[in-house]
C-alpha cells in the first residue's frame, strides 16, 4: 500500500483514537508516548486497521475511488470533518 500525505494522515488519526481514551487529554497522551514500545505497538496496529479499511472501500460495488489509496483516505478524512 502507497502511504500518501492522506494515508498518512489517517494512520495518524487512528493512532491519536487508540492512544487518547474519550474525554481525555494531553495527559493520556503523554503518557501513551512515554510507555516503552506502546508508540511503534500502535503504529502497527493503526496501519493495519487502515490497510482494512482501504482493502474493504476497494472491494465495494459502489466504489468511486478505484484503487486510488490517498484519494479513499482523503475521503474517509472528509468524513471525519478533517
Amino acid at each position: 500500500m502507497q502511504q500518501g500525505p492522506n494515508v498518512k494522515k489517517l494512520i495518524i488519526r487512528k493512532m491519536s483514537k487508540d492512544m487518547v481514551p474519550d474525554g481525555g487529554g494531553l495527559p493520556d497522551a503523554l503518557v501513551a508516548l512515554a510507555t516503552p514500545g506502546n508508540l511503534s505497538k500502535v503504529a502497527g496496529e493503526a496501519t493495519k486497521w487502515v490497510e482494512a479499511a482501504i482493502a474493504v472501500v476497494k472491494t465495494a460495488p459502489d466504489n468511486p475511488y478505484g484503487d486510488d489509496d490517498e484519494a479513499i483516505a482523503e475521503a474517509v478524512l472528509k468524513g471525519l470533518g478533517e
